[in-house]
């Protein structure tokens, strides 16, 4: 980068008076702009500063130390041009005193020296994450059973309505979410008290603020597809025609203005909806393209409002007293993580530790005092040590940290913050953006602040990526970025230039394919990109270097995906098929690496030499060398006994070696620690400079383990039984082993958000139509700093949940800053480009995808565009189609009016999915003659025949559904040759449109397990339960679309139907096993039992018991005999089944048909 500062840099660097944000676009060198800054303190003329008068905050010990060694190398610099200066040779020697740490570093540091006034221990040390863990493990464990004796009402509510009563398996994970969600608030205690709120019921929902956020965004919703409606209007008007169409979507428009008026939440409710009416157009209407594009707003629209029927489907009574009625199950979770947080504090000092979260409110305690009321005394002195404290990647802060800076700077204001909220996308660790838009929003220009005012400064000038790659993240973001979508508007203050000139090259520098889909989608993306990669290594194309221009290495490029954890393999293995060489930048799990594996089985043999299957794999491993052929040789001797015990009487020379090494180790794992232990095998074993010198070997596994039963060790544990247990434990959740270093000669396959902070010559842009990770807005409980906690209301007696308007409103959050971090992480993978961007979106039905966003582009505001989609790539593909090169694209979906030709074209092609073709090889081996007499002794085995077939080819145990088929031909079966059918892995139906055949029956047999009875099972009630399974994760989108509701209506007009809703016990899904004679099964087995499971789909258990089994076959008058004949032994199973359980006799045994809509009874 040009060492002359741009009038930006310059301004960030001397800027004085009062607290400076600097936001800094990718590339803009805000490393360079803080240490300049720090320099130019350093070298003022007039009070000259001192180095360790600055407090820097990093984000990471690594970023720490990066942003040490840079000022030093300046410090360097600098002197080199004036060696005579004794001011910067201090500042040489003071750089190892200045405080360039974490956050969680220096707040260590204070309160060590500050415990005193705390009542802390002085000599506290800091735990690692996974020591952590154990201790909340510990605490939770007895305070679950403690919670348990007690059994207080509260608790017993939380837990029955977390689990229907039947299991407590996800309450710590629960209690740990909400604990750790409180500690990003200034006052915890503070704001689990708030999640106690009273409920206010008989007000209005829509005044509460879960009504008021669920409320706005409908009716903004609706807002925007009106005014798309409005302009559909526009455009036909006057048209042939148009008179009767424009009639019908004038009066949709009329009834969605009506809707936008309603103020409350029972006016929504009581709304009876908007009547699409049926839209025909004349075949006299000219415009075509026009008629497709009213139909796609209409239908988007019609969309949008069934949301409607999921939120707005209860009255404002009605939803409040839901509300209402978890509050006992809230407050017993506010106390479980109360009282989890007293006894982990207690434990923690107990052993004198503290977590990274200890540290942040510990400082707030000293910095704010307990009950947050203001700088303190002590903060004031603290701050005034520092002429300025410095901020790197202020983006990431949480409100606690963002405390910590102000109270320190409150009196000086001298607090300088970098970063980039575009780059926020760590929203998982509890990042908040807000805070860093709060001020981008409030401070003004700095050339514009009074002295003490708060200013910015933005750096917009990228020194990284070429021209053409600034020009195409302009484009997507100028396009779909805004306040609702990314949290900023991407004006020109936002938009980046190129910051120096690059070398131009003849051919477009940013690519975009779209890949029509044929069978496996990542399948046929990887293989794309693998040929597209071979292409550019093979043929004439360049990447820059310096001043010049170069062929492109496999080293230049990288693939960012945003999961690589379960796709990346396809990659990495199509690569490796076209021999290109390729390497990993994620960390794998290091329990399940081929050095740790070996480590672990090795510590397991040590700890108890007579378990056989870690003896093997360390005797099969690279350690030891044993072969396949020598393991079975020394089993052969002994087949009964433990292995350890065979290789004690070999003779071999080999085992006796390794039996001597185990000795000596097991001596040492009596008397020493476990990492004295590990430090001993790798000396008797060279373990680490064996995987060091293999090809693929990962040493750095080995330290990381090392590592590991270090931070055991801290927490006063010695026992290598208690470190596998340990490790047991640990690998529920994974441990990440370090990141493989980048290999010359390799291209790179990393996640999105470990290539932040990097760059690569070319950039592989890849799993674009992937959707987005909505999961954690689904889960039981949810959490906001604003609106409290979200539980779902249980209805125990009928077994179903639904949920409160909380959730919804939390979750409608989660969902809505969900895709604004998926936002902010596109930019970050775009910007990691310097001279090629190659994007890649791979989709089924392409065509489709195209279509729906061009016919609606013209009319659509950008923001209904942008705002309702569910992978990166629809943005990508918007953006595209404002480009006239899109050809290929316009040849699929059609051309909107709004494409415009670009000055910087892109490279724009679809390309049929295509899988690499495996490729085998085929050795022939020599085959020998076999001697006469081993033929005729196989001959003999391979003719033996079993005397008890019959047994082993029946189940001990079968499934009711195995008893609907025809009745087994013995005799065809002996004579037929047994064939073992191809697996043949799929994709589920789901991926391809509307659900059919089981998976459609599946669907069903939800509903109606779920679906809540009442009185009057009306058409309407139908639909809103299906609705609310959908919003309720019980049903997809799909399912629900394959579901036809007037099937279900009619069940439940049916006199069965009706007798079941009325039925005072009701079983659904009812899952039994019972012990029955096998000889009604197979005549030969007298005497024999099998064990016989099923789910019966429905029951009502009175004096006697009905049973009722759902089917959705497409059958006829003509098949209904044959379907009966078919399902009658299933059924038959399920009533004598009921009759053993319940001692009570089966009324009847009815089949229901849906597609008929006809009950079959079965009789004997």
């Amino acid at each position: 980068m040009a060492e002359t500062l741009t009038p930006q840099q310059k301004m960030a660097v001397t800027d004085r008076g009062g607290k400076l944000l600097v936001s800094a676009a990718a590339g803009s060198g805000k490393t360079k702009v803080l240490v300049d800054r720090l320099l130019s303190y350093l070298t003022q003329p007039e009070d000259p500063a001192n180095i360790d008068d600055f407090l820097m905050i990093t984000y990471t010990k690594a970023a720490a130390s990066e942003l040490r060694g840079k000022i030093a190398q300046k410090l360097t610099e600098r002197l080199a041009a004036d060696p005579g200066n004794r001011h910067l040779q201090q500042q040489m020697q003071r750089l190892y005193l200045a405080k360039i740490s974490t956050v969680h570093a220096f707040c260590g540091d204070i309160l060590r020296e500050y415990a005193y006034s705390l009542d802390l221990s002085g000599d506290f040390r800091v735990a690692e994450e996974n020591e952590c863990r154990l201790l909340q493990q510990q605490v939770l464990e007895g305070l679950l059973d403690k919670a348990y004796e007690e059994g207080t009402e509260a608790f017993r509510a939380f837990v029955d309505t977390q689990g229907f009563g039947r299991s407590d398996r996800s309450v710590p994970e629960i209690v740990l979410k909400v604990y750790n969600s409180a500690r990003c608030h200034l006052n915890p205690s503070a704001w689990l008290e708030q999640c106690r709120r009273e409920i206010p019921v008989g007000e209005d929902a829509a005044k509460t603020p879960w009504g008021e956020y669920l409320m706005g965004e409908f009716l903004r919703s609706v807002g925007l597809h009106r005014a798309a409606l409005e302009r559909c209007i526009q455009l036909a008007t006057g048209l042939d025609g148009s008179e009767k169409p424009l009639a019908l979507l004038e009066s949709t428009v009329r009834r969605l203005r009506q809707l936008e008026g309603c103020r409350s939440w029972d006016e929504l409710y009581h709304h009876p909806g908007v009547d699409f009416g049926r839209l025909n157009f004349p075949k006299a209407f000219p415009d075509e393209t026009l008629k497709e594009t009213i139909k796609a707003v209409r239908d988007a629209c019609k969309l949008a409002l069934g949301k409607k029927d999921k939120i707005f489907s209860d009255s404002s009574a009605q939803v409040l007293e839901d509300l209402e009625k978890t509050r006992l199950s809230v407050e017993g979770l506010v106390g479980l993580v109360e009282e989890f947080s007293q006894a982990y504090d207690r434990l923690k000092r107990s052993r004198r530790v503290m977590d990274f979260g200890d540290l942040e409110h510990k400082m707030l305690d000293l910095l704010l005092g307990k009950h947050r009321s203001g700088p303190t005394a002590l903060a004031r002195e603290i701050g005034e040590r520092f002429r300025e404290i410095m901020v790197d990647e202020y983006q990431d802060s949480n409100q606690v940290q963002d405390a910590i800076f102000s109270a320190l700077t409150a009196q000086k204001q001298n607090c300088f913050m970098v970063g980039d909220v575009k780059q926020s996308i760590y929203q998982f660790r509890l990042a908040d953006p807000g805070i860093f838009l709060e001020k981008y929003n409030q401070f003004v220009p700095a050339e514009e602040a009074q002295p003490g005012q708060g200013r910015k400064v933005l750096l917009t000038r990228n020194f990284r990526s070429a021209g053409q790659v600034i020009a195409g993240v302009n484009a997507v973001f100028g396009c779909c970025m805004s306040p609702e979508v990314g949290g900023l508007t991407y004006g020109e203050g936002e938009m980046l230039y190129e910051g120096i000139p690059h070398i131009p090259q003849s051919e477009p520098e940013v690519e975009l394919y779209g890949i029509q889909v044929q069978a496996d989608t990542y399948r046929e993306e990887a293989a794309f990109t693998a040929r597209r990669i071979r292409e550019l290594l093979t043929e004439e194309h360049f990447v820059r270097e310096k001043d010049t221009l170069r062929r492109i290495r496999p080293e230049d490029i990288v693939i960012l995906l945003r999961s690589p954890g379960s796709v990346g393999g396809e990659f990495q293995y199509a690569l490796e098929q076209l021999g290109i060489p390729c390497v990993t930048g994620n960390g794998e799990d290091l329990l399940q690496s081929r050095e740790v594996s070996t480590l672990r089985a090795l510590l397991q043999t040590i700890d108890n030499p007579l378990q056989d299957i870690p003896l093997v794999a360390v005797l099969a491993s690279p350690l030891f060398g044993f072969t396949a052929d020598d393991l079975a040789q020394i089993r052969k001797a002994d087949r009964n006994a433990p292995f350890i015990r065979v290789m004690e009487k070999s003779e071999r020379q080999d085992c006796r070696a390794f039996l001597e090494l185990l000795g000596k180790l097991r001596a040492q794992a009596r008397m020493n620690d476990v990492s004295k232990l590990l430090q001993d095998i790798f000396a008797l074993t060279r373990m680490d400079s064996l995987y060091g010198a293999m090809e693929e070997g990962q040493p750095g596994n080995l330290q990381a383990f090392c590592r590991l039963a270090e931070d055991y060790e801290r927490n006063g544990h010695k026992d290598l039984g208690q470190f596998l247990d340990y490790l047991q434990a640990l690998e529920e959740k994974g441990v990440t082993a370090p990141a493989q270093e980048g290999s010359s000669g390799a291209v790179t396959i990393m996640s999105i958000h470990k290539s932040k902070g990097l760059e690569f010559p070319v950039v592989f842009l890849c799993g674009l139509s992937r959707s987005f990770n909505q999961e954690s807005a689904r889960d039981q409980v949810l959490c906001h700093k604003e609106l409290g906690l979200g539980l779902s209301w249980v209805n125990t007696d009928q077994r179903v949940r639904y949920p409160t308007i909380a959730k919804r409103a939390i979750a409608a959050k989660i969902v809505d800053s969900t895709i604004s971090e998926e936002m902010r992480v596109l930019y970050v993978a775009m910007t990691r480009a310097k001279d090629r961007l190659i994007m890649t979106y791979a989709q089924k039905n392409l065509s489709k995808e195209l279509t729906g966003l061009v016919r609606r582009m013209d009319v659509t505001d950008p923001l209904l565009l942008t705002w309702d989609v569910d992978c990166p790539g629809t943005w990508v593909l918007y953006t595209a189609l404002h480009r006239t090169e899109a050809g290929a694209l316009f040849a699929l979906g059609g051309k909107p009016n709004c494409s415009q030709v670009q000055e910087i074209p892109w490279k724009i092609r679809v390309v049929e999915g295509e899988p690499l073709s495996a490729q085998t090889e085929t050795q022939s081996a020599k085959i020998q003659e076999i001697e006469p007499e081993i033929l005729r002794k196989m001959e003999k085995f391979l003719h033996f025949s079993y005397p008890y077939t019959a047994a082993t080819q029946t189940p001990s145990k079968q499934t009711a559904t195995q008893l609907k088929g025809r009745p087994k031909d013995q005799e065809v079966a002996e004579a037929a040759q047994v064939r073992q059918p191809e697996r043949v892995w799929r994709k589920p139906s789901f991926a391809g449109g509307t659900p059919q055949g089981k998976d459609y029956g599946n669907a069903v047999h939800t509903l109606m397990e779920h679906i809540r009875f009442q009185k009057d099972m009306s058409l309407d009630y139908v639909n809103s339960e299906i609705a609310r399974m959908e919003e309720e994760g019980f049903l997809t989108r799909e399912e629900c679309m394959g579901i036809r509701p007037e099937k279900i209506y009619a069940f439940f007009a049916t006199e069965v139907g009706k007798a079941l809703c009325a039925a005072p016990k009701v079983l659904r899904e009812f899952k039994f096993s019972i012990l029955v004679d096998a000889q009604s099964r197979e005549p030969s087995m007298i005497g024999e039992k099998i064990l016989l499971q099923g789910v019966v789909d429905c029951a009502m258990v009175e004096d006697s018991i009905t049973v009722v089994d759902f089917k959705t076959d497409h059958v006829t008058k003509d098949s209904l005999e044959a379907a009966v004949r078919r399902y009658a032994p299933q059924i038959m199973a399920y009533g004598k089944a009921m009759e053993k359980i319940f001692q009570k006799p089966v009324k009847k045994k009815l089949l229901y048909f849906f597609h008929m809509g006809a009950f079959a009874e079965v009789t004997e």
